[in-house]
């Protein structure tokens, strides 16, 4: 069985999304010390194989130049990881690989196994368009993806058609995970689960309400973990976690046993 992980942590800013948080704007520059130490701490205890981290800093002066996601890998004691800034190099985005802070926000995966190959996609709109793309084996092949899709529910739609393109263009099976911001309900990811087969198994949690955001009341989901019909999910539980305005997902899976 391996267990799976994907949060968004917020850069570690320890805001759980309530209104008045976000009045301490200085949190963005001079977030809480230690949170990351208090997150590890957590995830210890669940043991995860696999983790996937969205809006991650890799080193910026609000992270005092530690880059999270190195640290989260040596402090949990994984063996492979990939990271990558959420903006594309083209266009007026490639300014801010040139800013402070958001040069350094990015997404991740962590894994205790190898990878075997890693690629980026791009989206053709919006600001964050970088999806990761990565192959573990566990023991057999699988395909990872990270995704953080847009804030305007047009672009979100646009993003969520190239998904469906990218997915389709894998043979092995699939792990599509992230922050989706589905303001308008999953009725946004309807299309994305019929065109691509792949399954939402959140009703195996009976014990959360289905919903991620904001940590402190959650009214909405946000974040989802989608898996391939050849993999069996055997526990997907919503996480009380709040570290930051996300609650994560966990899952539970493996593969399939082939009908003779």
């Amino acid at each position: 069985m391996v267990k799976l992980i994907s949060y968004n942590i917020e850069y570690c800013e320890g805001m759980e999304g309530i209104w008045y948080q976000y009045l301490k704007f200085w949190k963005i520059f001079f977030p809480p010390k230690n949170l990351d130490e208090k997150i590890v701490k957590a995830l210890k205890r669940l043991k995860p194989d696999i983790l996937a981290l969205i809006e991650v800093d890799t080193g910026s002066l609000r992270a005092r130049g530690k880059d999270e996601v190195r640290f989260l890998e040596e402090k949990l004691k994984f063996k492979s990881f990939v990271e990558k800034v959420k903006y594309p190099i083209k266009g007026w985005l490639k300014l801010f690989h040139h800013l402070p802070i958001l040069n350094k926000q990015a997404n991740a995966i962590i894994s205790k196994f190898p990878f075997t190959k890693v690629k980026y996609h791009v989206f053709h709109e919006g600001t964050k368009r970088m999806v990761i793309e990565a192959i573990v084996k566990c023991p057999k092949p699988i395909t990872l993806l990270v995704a953080h899709l847009a804030l305007g529910g047009k672009t979100r739609a646009k993003q969520i058609k190239e998904l469906i393109e990218i997915v389709n263009g894998i043979k092995n099976p699939v792990i599509l995970m992230g922050d989706f911001n589905t303001f308008h309900g999953e009725i946004e990811i309807k299309e994305l689960m019929k065109k691509t087969h792949l399954k939402d198994r959140i009703s195996l949690d009976k014990e959360s309400l289905p919903f991620t955001e904001p940590a402190w009341h959650p009214t909405r989901r946000l974040d989802y973990i989608l898996t391939s019909p050849k993999l069996k999910v055997n526990k997907y539980s919503i996480l009380n976690f709040h570290f930051s305005d996300h609650l994560p997902l966990m899952i539970d899976f493996k593969f399939r046993k082939n009908k003779k």
